[in-house]
């Protein structure tokens, strides 16, 4: 049996990336300025990142003797069973893509992914099948020469360990990258653990893959190992959403990375209270070079309305003080417009995040994802009716204190402020071309 996965995109899109924001992907809308599309323009090189399920996938498929193919905008010639990758952000393009498969080829086409497990709706009148769920269950029950239908629930994996390491081998390898943070390649990316122990009610990335499930030291190790030796990758990107919330199990996966004299670097996503100072000198002596951070909003009770527990902001200052010292490129994202913000309050957001004036600062727009606690909260008050439009940078509800113009105003200005700065762009000479 043959499997086709095809990677259906939009190539007119900014800075498009199916595989973050917890699968619902991003696309880049700073605003309609000069400086706002210079800073579109910087941001839209460098960051090319896989399907990371769709490695999984590969794995699983080519261990059980099926024939795998991977395409990017492609209708394959022959399949039995094809897979799209779904996304809220070009749900079009990939419907689109789905009509021509059923039109050209004999195959079944289903979908995957956490859009289409939040509103299967949207692709199973086009499509003959969608798992919902993670999809790793639903390729190794999958039977030789079956002719899979209508809406499939495929379990979570409870041992990750269990699971073939991605199968790269099937894509183009060289293409990918996560530059300018990290600018080594080969790069590919990884993930240590799924799900995330915080209770933040507007992530995407718990209302899919649910409670944080760690892989073990060893296994981790061992993809790693397998990336280096076939791969020959020189840059690694742990796509965990929370890397660090076990700091005994991170100094064991950093002691053995310095141990084997990997000569990698390597970016990896975590919270600021999930890091000390040890574990920072001994990730940074393992080859770290970048950290993500979500800080969200300088206001702990706008954070607390939202579920998130605030970090204390001594500790986080500290943090981030550190990592400036040890050489580590901090990337920090910020949300405009979580519920009880104001004009004030933002001000207030965007003046911290100049004061740390750390290597990349995101400005998101509070956007409810489906499947989320927040976007049942927030239902009532969509006005936009195309998902198309929740992109993150895009306001898509009524907000109690802020109008969709002022958000859009605020977050280009936020933009513009931070990165037009001679503050910024001195030290952005120096953390790339004097580090």
């Amino acid at each position: 049996m043959k499997i086709a996965l095809l990677n259906a995109f939009s190539e007119e899109k900014q800075l498009y990336n199916k595989d973050v924001m917890g699968g619902y992907g991003e696309s880049l809308n700073i605003g309609n300025s000069l400086r706002a599309r210079i800073i579109e323009k910087m941001k839209s090189k460098g960051v090319k990142l896989p399907l990371l399920s769709f490695g999984y996938l590969a794995g699983i498929f080519h261990g059980r003797g099926f024939e795998v193919e991977y395409l990017s905008n492609k209708i394959p010639k022959t399949a039995d069973i094809i897979l799209v990758c779904s996304s809220m952000i070009d749900y079009k393009t990939e419907l689109a893509f789905i009509q021509r498969a059923k039109k050209e080829t004999n195959a079944k086409v289903g979908v995957i992914g956490p859009f289409a497990s939040a509103v299967p709706e949207i692709y199973s009148k086009t499509a003959d099948f969608v798992v919902i769920g993670e999809p790793e269950e639903f390729a190794l029950k999958l039977k030789n020469g079956a002719k899979p239908k209508s809406l499939i629930k495929s379990s979570p994996i409870k041992n990750l360990d269990s699971l073939p390491f991605p199968a790269w081998e099937f894509f183009p390898v060289k293409e990918f990258s996560y530059a300018p943070v990290i600018r080594s390649r080969p790069f590919l990316p990884m993930a240590s653990s799924r799900g995330c122990s915080f209770q933040c009610n507007y992530c995407p990335y718990r209302c899919f893959y649910g409670n944080w499930r760690k892989r073990s030291v060893e296994n981790t190790l061992q993809e790693i190992k397998r990336n280096v030796s076939d791969f020959g990758i020189k840059g690694l990107l742990f796509r965990d959403p929370l890397f660090t919330p076990d700091k005994k199990r991170a100094l064991e996966i950093a002691g053995a990375m310095i141990k084997e004299k990997f000569s990698l670097e390597w970016a990896c996503e975590t919270r600021l209270d999930c890091l000390d100072s040890a574990l920072l000198e001994k990730l940074a002596q393992a080859g770290m070079r970048s950290l993500n951070v979500g800080i969200e909003s300088s206001d702990p009770e706008i954070l607390k309305g939202a579920s998130r527990k605030p970090i204390g902001i001594e500790h986080q200052e500290k943090m981030l003080e550190q990592c400036e010292k040890l050489g580590i490129k901090v990337s920090a994202f910020y949300i405009l417009g979580l519920p009880g913000d104001t004009v004030k309050s933002i001000k207030h957001t965007v003046e911290y995040a100049k004061q740390h004036n750390t290597h990349i600062a995101q400005f998101f727009i509070c956007t409810p994802f489906p499947g989320t606690e927040f976007f049942e909260q927030v239902k009532p008050k969509i006005f936009e009716k195309d998902f198309e439009k929740f992109d993150s940078f895009t306001p898509v509800f009524e907000h109690e204190n802020l109008s969709p113009k002022q958000l859009l105003d605020l977050k280009e200005k936020a933009f513009q402020e931070y990165y037009f700065r001679p503050s910024y762009l001195l030290k952005f000479l120096i953390r790339n071309f004097l580090q």
